[in-house]
């Protein structure tokens, strides 16, 4: 019998439309992905339930039914409710599907799942003149006379030897792990997409970004687990299976750069967490790298439309060669340039209009060409904020060789004071290749003045729309710092205000304005009519770099009201979205292509060897997470049915091959949990004959009957655990 396997919760699939997409298309191609799934799942089940059945005839074992689901009656008061929903007689055997999707099973004469059956089971299969000694029972005593045992049917499952009801009982586990090779055999043959572990960014101040990571590493191994097709699906997983195991212990990753391989220990952090969310998990900050292809749609197309303003005349499917005459280099010989080499060049020239050298398809043939990318202004609230004190420094940087410590609040760059903690970093950025300076104060002590070169390379990530951004990064420098929701100075109000916001006001939460018919239709249009639709306080995780990241997606004119506190009071004034004349965004709304490869192993026989080692992977992974569930710091992480539905029906609309990988961990998932050593799955019948291939006789029935009950209601624990969470997630995710 195999039940359908938990597995870890993650997000739930989006339906994502395309504008040319006919409704009647999109529902076609949502019922094909279902389709996939459950012919998927299906078949995983078949393949277990078929190994019971091929062993089971091998040994002459009479198989009275196969069934995919459980054919379980039921009823709600008088009206009973079909337990089939399709069954045929093919010989001896009724074959069917049941009404509950949650496995399969083999019913074999003398065998029940069914506790309560098994005297009835026993009774069936001895015959009329079995022996009338009561200390001669077949089902007790395995040295009972040939005779007597001669008198069980020679069909059932309880005549054969103990070695071939081992067989029979592992059969099931067997072939889910011998098709889940298949599976994944086929997909690296046909050709298995996915996001290499390059690095594009790192988030300031979070774990990577701290231990030295840079643009252009490439991952290759974290923990035990080393692969020169690392991908950023398996990094995460580790991560966040680390993260359930212990938050503190750091995590061993190895990396490539420029050729040599080197060793970090990094801990994961939870600052990102959503607070509405129920499940988060720890992440170390980096993210994956681009092609410099341009994309289908633009990062801020609406935002774009909205303001009728054009950066460049790029267009889709126009590959970026260089810029400012200075040509990128390929990344890997495929003729693909990275997005990160592109950013390293434009961060640097935020403030200027560049030269891009594109390469462009007309017609049948591909020409070179020169497109101008003007600049972006930066939006900001029309007031100006004072630095929050230094928050991390990255180990081996400027920073930490100068001996710059958390809590030291920087207060001059350059020798004059900071006019504003916003635009700092976007101001350094224009001076690279300089030597600068930033004095910085410390509690009890003298200034601290560090000094170093702007790089004249560099990716600044300041303004990503994150949960609890860390700091703002100023290039080059190795270290990170808040921004103060005290304002410094204000350069325009709302004059519809009533109260204008004033220097020394300390925002407290942020909401919204009145907004007009355009302004309502953009957030709608762009589903960020919740961002800021009831007063939001400010705090450690929507933070004034949160704000100032979000002000980035918002149209100039957007209306906001702030709650700041005043000389101990609470007050109210209005502001409105501007762009600064004087700073400018790294983000040009270049929306580029994702860098994905699809490896495609070179023959079958490298095919099966990648299909084991994903086969040992997954199970790896399984029994990592059960140990997880024991310990008791994994239930909340527990998906059911619906989970797996959903997993499945993701992996389908990616593709064939995403679905044969994912059946081929749901196969290692199948064959772990279902030879667990727990009574009523194939891992607690493995024991009981175990038990008795060592006494020389079965497991008392009484005994049995009681630890299959013991361990069937420790199964439906389990499955209500799994249902519960089904519903909070799904719920959560669509309220």
């Amino acid at each position: 019998m195999s039940f359908a396997s938990p597995v870890i919760l993650e997000s739930p699939l989006g339906w994502i439309l395309a504008a040319d997409t006919s409704l009647i298309q999109a529902w076609g191609g949502r019922l094909y992905n279902i389709a996939l799934m459950m012919l998927g799942l299906g078949f995983v089940i078949f393949v277990h339930e078929l190994g019971h059945f091929l062993a089971a005839k091998m040994f002459g074992v009479k198989c009275e039914k196969f069934y995919i689901g459980f054919d379980v009656p039921m009823k709600i008061g008088p009206i009973r409710l079909p337990s089939k929903l399709a069954k045929f007689q093919w010989g001896e055997t009724e074959y069917g599907i049941g009404s509950i999707p949650l496995g399969g099973y083999v019913k074999m004469l003398g065998q029940d799942d069914d506790p309560r059956k098994l005297k009835e089971e026993n009774q069936r299969i001895q015959g009329g003149d079995a022996p009338t000694d009561p200390t001669i029972n077949p089902q007790e005593n395995s040295l009972a006379t040939d005779a007597a045992v001669r008198k069980l049917d020679p069909r059932s499952y309880p005549a054969k030897p103990v070695f071939a009801r081992m067989i029979i009982i592992s059969a099931g586990v067997i072939m889910n792990l011998i098709f889940g090779v298949l599976m994944a055999a086929t997909a690296f043959r046909l050709g298995v997409p996915y996001t290499p572990a390059v690095l594009g960014s790192t988030m300031p101040g979070d774990p990577a970004w701290k231990a030295g990571l840079k643009s252009g590493d490439r991952i290759v191994g974290i923990e035990s687990t080393e692969d020169d097709q690392m991908s950023f699906d398996e990094i995460r997983k580790k991560v966040a299976i680390g993260g359930i195991r212990n938050k503190e212990q750091p995590l061993e990753l190895t990396y490539e750069r420029q050729g040599e391989r080197n060793k970090i220990k990094v801990t994961g952090s939870m600052a990102h967490a959503d607070p509405q969310a129920r499940h988060n998990f720890q992440t170390i900050g980096i993210r994956s790298t681009s092609i410099t292809e341009v994309g289908q749609a633009a990062t801020f197309g609406k935002l774009q439309e909205f303001e009728n303003k054009k950066l460049s005349d790029l267009k889709p499917g126009d590959k970026i060669l260089g810029v400012d005459g200075v040509l990128l280099e390929s990344n890997d010989g495929s003729g693909d340039f990275f997005g990160y080499q592109l950013d390293e060049i434009l961060h640097p020239k935020l403030n200027k209009q560049v030269e891009l050298t594109v390469e462009r398809k007309v017609a049948d043939s591909k020409q070179t060409i020169s497109v101008a990318l003007n600049p972006l202004p930066l939006k900001t609230l029309g007031l100006k904020f004072q630095p929050g004190a230094v928050s991390v420094v990255a180990d081996d940087s400027p920073a930490s060789k100068a001996g710059i410590q958390i809590g030291d609040l920087p207060v001059k760059f350059n020798g004059q004071a900071i006019a504003d903690a916003v635009t700092l970093p976007n101001q350094v950025a224009t001076m690279a290749g300089q030597k600068v300076s930033l004095e910085l104060m410390r509690a009890n002590s003298d200034p601290v003045v560090l000094e170093w070169t702007v790089p004249t390379r560099f990716v600044l990530e300041n303004d990503l729309p994150t949960y609890g951004p860390v700091g703002m990064e100023i290039p080059g420098s190795g270290l990170v710092y808040r921004i103060s929701p005290k304002v410094a100075s204000v350069t325009s109000t709302d004059p519809a205000s009533e109260s204008s916001i004033q220097p020394g006001d300390v925002v407290q939460q942020i909401q919204f304005g009145k907004l007009d018919q355009t302004h309502a239709k953009y957030l709608k249009d762009t589903k960020l009519e919740d961002l800021f639709s009831k007063q939001i306080p400010i705090d450690d995780v929507r933070n004034m770099q949160y704000v100032h990241a979000v002000l980035q997606a918002l149209p100039a004119g957007m209306p906001l009201s702030l709650v700041v506190e005043r000389n101990s009071k609470i007050v109210s004034g209005g502001v409105v979205v501007q762009e600064q004349s004087d700073a400018f965004s790294p983000d040009r709304r270049i929306a580029l292509s994702p860098y994905r490869q699809t490896y495609v192993a070179k023959s079958w026989g490298q095919a099966l060897q990648k299909g084991v080692q994903e086969i040992r992977r997954g199970i790896g992974d399984v029994l990592e997470f059960l140990q997880l569930i024991v310990t008791g710091k994994a239930f909340n992480y527990i998906g059911g049915p619906a989970t797996i539905a959903v997993q499945a029906t993701s992996a389908a609309s990616q593709g064939v091959t995403s679905l044969l990988m994912f059946l081929t961990l749901l196969s290692a998932n199948l064959a772990v949990v279902n030879f667990l050593p727990i009574p009523a799955l194939d891992g607690g019948h493995m024991v009981f004959l175990a038990a008795e291939a060592i006494t020389g006789k079965p497991v008392n029935e009484d005994l049995q009957m009681k630890l299959t009950i013991g361990g069937m209601i420790a199964l439906l624990c389990l499955m209500v655990l799994a249902f519960r969470n089904d519903i909070l997630f799904f719920l959560g995710a669509w309220m």
